[in-house]
Order: structure tokens, then sequence, then C-alpha cells
């Protein structure tokens, strides 16, 4: 598993002139937004807000569980268990996610600051930062895209070497994908700081010393907290406090890894390959729109919880913008598309979204499956 799995090619974008229309107009409508309002790009009072009640959340989950008021219930206490993941998941999009993109302030240290709460709930901040930048930059390429990479386990692109185990794919996803925040707080971070020398189109990364330091430092104080302490205060015996731990990743990790995965993965997406000298036939955001979607785009209180990374379209194009205005943005970014010939995809519900996902995992399933490189549709292609 510690195998490296980026490839060596360094691939760009190729764009066209007609292209270059579309992106600019939405650069002038997107901005424009915030200039005719009078408002900054970055965090308002909502997400200040937002962000102190994550910690709060947080913290009395903690405190409720380490002062052993519910040990005498198990269904409480694994309850409050499961909790805390979700409180960590929380603090990772409401928070983390829009520091380590300079969303939440133009001043860089206290983006920087922010970006640290992800160390706190057991993952890697300078590592997200590295990666999920590289992700952004080239979604669904396959060797490229950092989140396509799954140790063989899916097959999340019909370029992904085929194996037998993957005809079940789209039955085991939610018994692997409940391991998703397990496997980032224990070995993840590890994998791709010792086992891999590429990070995306990024070739032989080499990370500052002082960040090894902090990952240990940060791997170390988040089990302490959530595992070794409460061995020591809590009066229930071992073995359930380390159910205990394995239950605070599970549903969350879930969560986690479905709300990002039906963004990309979908039945309607497309997986560009580089042609020989690395060029990708497209504009950075055209590409975005061909290979993500949005989903409950109108829920206010999902959005919300989720950091609105289900309105991730407009994220990935205007990343270093708050997400508390993503939902503003998008019928910005819906009008422009459709006064260009764009096919914007979204799915208002849920359910919706999560079916779409099976859907192309039942299909690349097959050995021979095939999935177009670009989208047809496209009126801007010359």
């Amino acid at each position: 598993m510690l195998n490296k799995t980026i490839g060596d090619k360094q691939v760009r974008f190729r764009t066209t002139p007609s292209k270059e229309v579309f992106v600019k107009a939405l650069r002038n409508n997107i901005y424009g937004y915030f200039k005719e309002n009078n408002i900054s790009k970055h965090a308002n009072t909502e997400m200040y807000i937002k962000m102190v009640l994550a910690f709060v959340f947080w913290f009395a989950v903690y405190a409720v569980i380490i002062s052993d008021v519910l040990s005498s219930n198990l269904w409480l206490l694994f309850g409050a268990w499961s909790l805390l993941g979700f409180a960590n998941i929380f603090i990772a999009f409401a928070i983390a996610h829009d520091a380590i993109h300079g969303a939440i302030s133009s001043k860089p240290w206290v983006n920087q600051l922010l970006a640290r709460s992800m160390d706190f709930v057991g993952g890697n901040s300078y590592l997200l930062r590295q990666m999920h930048g590289e992700h952004h930059k080239w979604v669904n390429i396959h060797e490229i895209d950092v989140t396509l990479e799954t140790h063989g386990l899916f097959r999340f692109t019909p370029h992904e070497p085929w194996k037998p185990m993957h005809r079940f794919q789209h039955f085991y996803v939610p018994f692997l994908y409940s391991l998703a925040q397990f496997h980032w707080v224990t070995f993840k971070d590890f994998k791709w700081f010792f086992g891999e020398s590429h990070l995306g189109n990024a070739k032989n990364v080499k990370h500052p010393a002082k960040e090894y330091a902090v990952l240990l430092i940060s791997k170390f104080v988040y089990h302490g907290l959530t595992l070794v302490l409460p061995l020591i205060f809590l009066s229930v015996s071992w073995w359930i406090i380390i159910l205990g731990w394995f239950s605070i990743h599970i549903l969350s990790g879930l969560t986690f890894a479905l709300i990002f995965q039906c963004t990309h993965v979908y039945d309607g997406t497309t997986y560009p390959m580089p042609d020989d000298e690395g060029n990708i036939e497209n504009n950075y955001a055209i590409h975005v729109i061909d290979t993500t979607a949005d989903f409950c785009r109108r829920n206010r209180i999902g959005s919300w919880l989720m950091g609105s990374i289900n309105i991730h379209v407009v994220h990935h194009i205007f990343p270093d913008v708050c997400h508390v205005h993503y939902p503003k943005l998008t019928p910005i970014l819906i009008k422009t598309c459709e006064e260009y010939g764009l096919d914007y995809k979204e799915y208002n519900t849920f359910s919706e979204a999560f079916a779409a996902h099976i859907g192309m995992l039942k299909h690349l399933s097959k050995a021979d499956s095939v999935v177009p490189e670009y989208n047809p549709n496209i009126s801007l292609a010359s």
C-alpha cells in the first residue's frame, strides 16, 4: 500500500480563445457580484460565528465523553463518540477546507493558523493543502488527481487497471467508505509523506523538515485526546473504549467520503487524458464544469453543515472565495454557462447524487467500460 501511484508525466491545459472568452465573462460576473454588493470574498460574520460553533461543538462533546457521565449507558456513550466524529468533519468542512484555500481571510497568517484545525482533528493541514490543491487543478485525470488513488480498492476512472474485485465495488461502497476517516487519521498522511515522491502534477516534492515534526506531534495529540485519555479516565472496559474510538470515525467517515465522491464520480462526468506531450485539450474552468456536479444546493441546513462542499462547481473555479458565498454565486455561474452553451450539472437531492455515483461505480466495474474524455455537448470546443 506504500507503492507509488502518481505518474511521472506532467500535464497542462491547452485552451482556445473562444474558451477564454467564457472564463473572462465568468470572472467578471462573479467578481462583479462582490463589487456591486460592496462585500469581501472572504469570511463574513456568519462564517466567524460558524467557526466558533464548530470548536464549541467539538469541545462540548469531548467534555461529556471524558467526564465519564455517560459510562453507565453505553448507547449514549457510543452516540457521543460518533458525534465527536461528526464534530471532526464539521471542523474540516467549515474551517480547514476554506483555510487551506486562503478563503477565510486576506491575511495569510490567519488562514495558515486556522488550517491547523485539520491537524487538531487527526489530519495534516500541510499535506491537505498540497494534495487538495493538486486535486483542484487536475480533477479526474488518472495518475494526477490524488483523490482517484484508492490502493486499487476502487476503480474510479476507466483508465484505472481493472481487477476482478471491482465487479462488486458498487456493493462494498458503504463498508470501505466508512473507513475513510479512520484511514486518514492512521495511515493516509504517512503514505503520502513517506511513500510518494509526486503529489499530483508536483514532482519529486521535498517536504519541509518542520512538517514532519508537525505530522508526528499532531498525530500524537489527536490519538492522545481521543484514545489514551479515555483509557485513563473512563470507567468502562478498555475494549469498549477501543470500539468507541473506532466508532468516532465510522459514520462520519462514510458521510465524509460520500459528500466528496458524489461531486466528481457520477454518471455523466468525464475523464480526460493528456496526449503524449501532456496536454489536456481544454481550459481549467470548462474542465471543472465537465467533471464536477453540485447536489442539494437549495438545502440551506444541509449546505451549512457540509461547509457548502455540496456546492462544488463554483468552489473549484473560485477556491479562494469563502464557502458562505457559494449559494449566491452559483446562480451567476449557471446563467453564464447557459449563455455560452455549457452544461452545468446538479442533483436536487442527495439520493439523486448517490444514485448517479453508484451508477458510475457500477459502470466502471466492467473491464471494458468506456467514459467520454470530454463533454461532446460543449459548444466552445474550438
